[in-house]
Protein backbone atom coordinates (compact mmCIF):
# COMPACT_ATOMS: atom_id res chain seq x y z
CA UNK A 1 0.00 0.00 0.00
CA UNK A 2 1.47 3.33 -1.03
CA UNK A 3 1.61 6.12 1.54
CA UNK A 4 2.43 9.48 -0.05
CA UNK A 5 2.46 10.98 3.42
CA UNK A 6 4.91 8.29 4.49
CA UNK A 7 7.17 9.07 1.56
CA UNK A 8 7.18 12.76 2.50
CA UNK A 9 7.82 11.96 6.16
CA UNK A 10 10.69 9.65 5.22
CA UNK A 11 12.34 12.36 3.15
CA UNK A 12 11.79 14.92 5.90
CA UNK A 13 13.29 12.53 8.47
CA UNK A 14 16.34 12.23 6.23
CA UNK A 15 16.57 16.00 5.88
CA UNK A 16 16.58 16.39 9.67
CA UNK A 17 19.33 13.80 9.98
CA UNK A 18 21.39 14.65 6.91
CA UNK A 19 23.68 17.11 8.65
CA UNK A 20 24.72 14.40 11.11
CA UNK A 21 24.59 11.48 8.68
CA UNK A 22 28.33 10.92 8.30
CA UNK A 23 28.86 11.15 12.05
CA UNK A 24 26.02 8.68 12.65
CA UNK A 25 27.59 6.14 10.30
CA UNK A 26 31.07 6.55 11.76
CA UNK A 27 29.76 6.19 15.31
CA UNK A 28 27.82 3.08 14.32
CA UNK A 29 31.02 1.39 13.17
CA UNK A 30 33.18 2.41 16.14
CA UNK A 31 35.02 -0.20 18.16
CA UNK A 32 35.09 -0.11 21.96
CA UNK A 33 38.33 -0.17 23.94
CA UNK A 34 37.82 -3.88 24.61
CA UNK A 35 37.98 -4.58 20.87
CA UNK A 36 34.26 -5.25 20.53
CA UNK A 37 31.94 -3.26 18.26
CA UNK A 38 29.95 -0.56 20.04
CA UNK A 39 26.97 -1.57 17.93
CA UNK A 40 26.80 -5.26 17.10
CA UNK A 41 24.69 -4.41 14.06
CA UNK A 42 27.83 -3.06 12.42
CA UNK A 43 28.63 -6.73 11.66
CA UNK A 44 25.17 -7.54 10.31
CA UNK A 45 26.22 -7.37 6.66
CA UNK A 46 29.61 -9.03 7.01
CA UNK A 47 29.26 -11.79 9.62
CA UNK A 48 30.04 -15.21 8.17
CA UNK A 49 31.06 -13.66 4.87
CA UNK A 50 27.70 -11.95 4.39
CA UNK A 51 24.34 -13.02 3.04
CA UNK A 52 25.74 -13.39 -0.47
CA UNK A 53 27.72 -16.50 0.51
CA UNK A 54 24.54 -18.53 -0.04
CA UNK A 55 22.32 -15.98 -1.81
CA UNK A 56 19.28 -18.22 -2.19
CA UNK A 57 19.39 -19.96 1.18
CA UNK A 58 18.91 -18.74 4.73
CA UNK A 59 21.72 -20.23 6.79
CA UNK A 60 22.57 -20.47 10.48
CA UNK A 61 25.09 -17.66 9.90
CA UNK A 62 22.29 -15.48 8.54
CA UNK A 63 20.19 -16.07 11.65
CA UNK A 64 23.19 -15.28 13.84
CA UNK A 65 23.74 -12.07 11.88
CA UNK A 66 20.11 -11.15 12.50
CA UNK A 67 20.68 -11.58 16.24
CA UNK A 68 23.34 -8.87 15.99
CA UNK A 69 20.45 -6.49 15.37
CA UNK A 70 19.07 -7.45 18.78
CA UNK A 71 16.20 -9.68 17.74
CA UNK A 72 15.78 -13.35 18.51
CA UNK A 73 14.75 -16.06 16.05
CA UNK A 74 12.93 -18.70 18.14
CA UNK A 75 14.15 -22.29 17.89
CA UNK A 76 10.96 -23.50 16.18
CA UNK A 77 11.34 -20.81 13.54
CA UNK A 78 15.09 -21.41 13.06
CA UNK A 79 14.46 -25.11 12.61
CA UNK A 80 11.71 -24.53 10.08
CA UNK A 81 13.58 -21.86 8.14
CA UNK A 82 16.73 -23.96 7.77
CA UNK A 83 14.90 -27.29 7.58
CA UNK A 84 11.34 -28.03 6.52
CA UNK A 85 10.80 -24.78 4.59
CA UNK A 86 14.35 -24.37 3.29
CA UNK A 87 13.52 -25.40 -0.29
CA UNK A 88 10.45 -23.16 -0.44
CA UNK A 89 12.52 -20.25 0.84
CA UNK A 90 15.24 -20.92 -1.72
CA UNK A 91 12.70 -20.97 -4.54
CA UNK A 92 11.33 -17.58 -3.46
CA UNK A 93 14.76 -16.01 -2.93
CA UNK A 94 15.83 -17.18 -6.39
CA UNK A 95 13.01 -15.06 -7.82
CA UNK A 96 14.22 -11.91 -6.02
CA UNK A 97 17.19 -10.18 -7.70
CA UNK A 98 20.28 -9.74 -5.56
CA UNK A 99 21.97 -7.10 -7.73
CA UNK A 100 19.16 -4.55 -8.06
CA UNK A 101 18.42 -1.57 -5.84
CA UNK A 102 14.86 -0.95 -4.69
CA UNK A 103 14.73 2.44 -6.39
CA UNK A 104 15.78 0.90 -9.73
CA UNK A 105 12.57 -1.14 -9.98
CA UNK A 106 9.82 0.14 -12.23
CA UNK A 107 6.31 0.18 -10.78
CA UNK A 108 5.48 -3.02 -12.67
CA UNK A 109 8.68 -4.71 -11.53
CA UNK A 110 8.02 -3.70 -7.95
CA UNK A 111 4.48 -5.04 -8.11
CA UNK A 112 5.66 -8.34 -9.56
CA UNK A 113 8.53 -8.81 -7.10
CA UNK A 114 7.24 -7.29 -3.88
CA UNK A 115 3.93 -5.50 -4.25
CA UNK A 116 1.25 -8.09 -4.90
CA UNK A 117 0.18 -10.85 -2.54
CA UNK A 118 1.41 -13.39 -5.12
CA UNK A 119 4.86 -11.81 -5.47
CA UNK A 120 7.90 -13.74 -4.19
CA UNK A 121 8.67 -10.97 -1.70
CA UNK A 122 5.20 -11.07 -0.16
CA UNK A 123 5.17 -14.87 -0.15
CA UNK A 124 8.56 -15.00 1.59
CA UNK A 125 7.35 -12.47 4.16
CA UNK A 126 4.27 -14.59 4.86
CA UNK A 127 6.33 -17.78 5.08
CA UNK A 128 8.83 -16.28 7.52
CA UNK A 129 6.01 -14.98 9.68
CA UNK A 130 3.88 -18.12 9.16
CA UNK A 131 0.92 -15.96 8.19
CA UNK A 132 -2.08 -18.19 7.57
CA UNK A 133 -0.36 -21.30 8.93
CA UNK A 134 -2.70 -23.84 10.46
CA UNK A 135 -0.06 -24.42 13.13
CA UNK A 136 -0.02 -20.73 14.07
CA UNK A 137 2.85 -18.27 14.04
CA UNK A 138 6.24 -19.22 15.46
CA UNK A 139 7.39 -15.93 16.97
CA UNK A 140 8.91 -14.15 13.98
CA UNK A 141 7.43 -10.67 13.98
CA UNK A 142 7.63 -7.85 11.47
CA UNK A 143 10.99 -6.57 12.66
CA UNK A 144 12.68 -9.95 12.64
CA UNK A 145 11.22 -10.93 9.26
CA UNK A 146 12.43 -7.68 7.71
CA UNK A 147 15.94 -8.25 9.06
CA UNK A 148 16.12 -11.80 7.76
CA UNK A 149 15.05 -10.61 4.32
CA UNK A 150 17.40 -7.63 4.43
CA UNK A 151 20.32 -9.93 5.21
CA UNK A 152 19.62 -11.88 1.98
CA UNK A 153 18.54 -8.95 -0.22
CA UNK A 154 20.10 -5.81 1.31
CA UNK A 155 19.64 -3.71 -1.81
CA UNK A 156 15.97 -4.59 -2.13
CA UNK A 157 14.50 -4.95 1.37
CA UNK A 158 14.57 -2.13 3.95
CA UNK A 159 14.63 -2.97 7.65
CA UNK A 160 11.45 -2.26 9.60
CA UNK A 161 11.48 -1.47 13.30
CA UNK A 162 9.64 0.73 15.74
CA UNK A 163 12.28 3.49 15.77
CA UNK A 164 12.12 4.00 12.00
CA UNK A 165 8.35 3.43 11.95
CA UNK A 166 7.83 6.28 14.40
CA UNK A 167 10.29 8.54 12.62
CA UNK A 168 8.44 8.06 9.33
CA UNK A 169 4.97 7.90 10.93
CA UNK A 170 4.09 4.58 9.34
CA UNK A 171 0.99 2.86 10.65
CA UNK A 172 2.21 -0.70 10.02
CA UNK A 173 4.72 -2.75 8.05
CA UNK A 174 2.35 -3.14 5.10
CA UNK A 175 3.25 0.40 4.02
CA UNK A 176 6.97 -0.05 4.41
CA UNK A 177 8.39 -1.31 1.10
CA UNK A 178 6.27 0.95 -1.07
CA UNK A 179 6.99 3.96 1.14
CA UNK A 180 10.75 3.53 0.88
CA UNK A 181 10.60 2.96 -2.85
CA UNK A 182 8.32 5.97 -3.26
CA UNK A 183 10.69 8.22 -1.34
CA UNK A 184 13.66 7.04 -3.42
CA UNK A 185 11.86 7.44 -6.75
CA UNK A 186 9.63 10.44 -6.03
CA UNK A 187 10.26 14.15 -6.61
CA UNK A 188 13.15 14.24 -4.14
CA UNK A 189 14.41 10.76 -4.97
CA UNK A 190 17.35 11.73 -7.16
CA UNK A 191 18.72 14.03 -4.46
CA UNK A 192 18.10 11.44 -1.74
CA UNK A 193 19.89 8.67 -3.64
CA UNK A 194 22.81 10.99 -4.40
CA UNK A 195 23.03 12.03 -0.75
CA UNK A 196 23.07 8.42 0.45
CA UNK A 197 25.82 7.58 -2.01
CA UNK A 198 27.89 10.55 -0.83
CA UNK A 199 27.54 9.52 2.81
CA UNK A 200 28.50 5.94 2.01
CA UNK A 201 31.57 7.04 0.07
CA UNK A 202 32.65 9.64 2.65
CA UNK A 203 32.50 7.13 5.52
CA UNK A 204 34.21 4.35 3.59
CA UNK A 205 31.44 1.82 4.29
CA UNK A 206 31.20 0.73 0.68
CA UNK A 207 29.67 -2.64 1.56
CA UNK A 208 26.46 -1.02 2.79
CA UNK A 209 23.41 -0.83 0.58
CA UNK A 210 21.79 2.58 0.21
CA UNK A 211 18.81 1.25 2.15
CA UNK A 212 21.06 0.31 5.06
CA UNK A 213 22.78 3.71 5.02
CA UNK A 214 19.38 5.34 5.33
CA UNK A 215 18.28 2.87 8.00
CA UNK A 216 21.37 3.40 10.17
CA UNK A 217 21.17 7.19 9.92
CA UNK A 218 17.47 7.31 10.76
CA UNK A 219 17.88 4.83 13.62
CA UNK A 220 20.83 6.72 15.08
CA UNK A 221 19.02 10.03 14.74
CA UNK A 222 15.79 8.85 16.37
CA UNK A 223 16.80 6.28 19.00
CA UNK A 224 16.60 7.01 22.70
CA UNK A 225 19.65 8.71 24.24
CA UNK A 226 20.54 5.65 26.30
CA UNK A 227 19.95 3.02 23.64
CA UNK A 228 22.86 0.93 22.47
CA UNK A 229 20.78 -2.10 21.50
CA UNK A 230 19.96 -2.06 17.82
CA UNK A 231 16.21 -1.77 18.22
CA UNK A 232 13.32 -2.82 20.38
CA UNK A 233 11.75 -6.25 20.18
CA UNK A 234 9.08 -7.26 17.67
CA UNK A 235 5.81 -5.50 18.19
CA UNK A 236 3.57 -8.49 17.50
Amino acid sequence: MRSVRGETMLYEAWQRAAGSAERHIREYFQMANNGRPVFTGSRFETFGGGGAVAPDRITADDLTAVSMLSVHVPAQAAGGITGRFADDISDLLARLPSNTDLHELSENEFEGLMGSNESPGAQLWDLLRQNGSSAGRWGVGETTASKIMARKRPRLIPIYDSVVRKAVHLRHSGEHWQTWRGALTGPEGVDLVASLRRVRAATGQHHLSLLRVLDIVLWQDNRGPGDVAETVADED
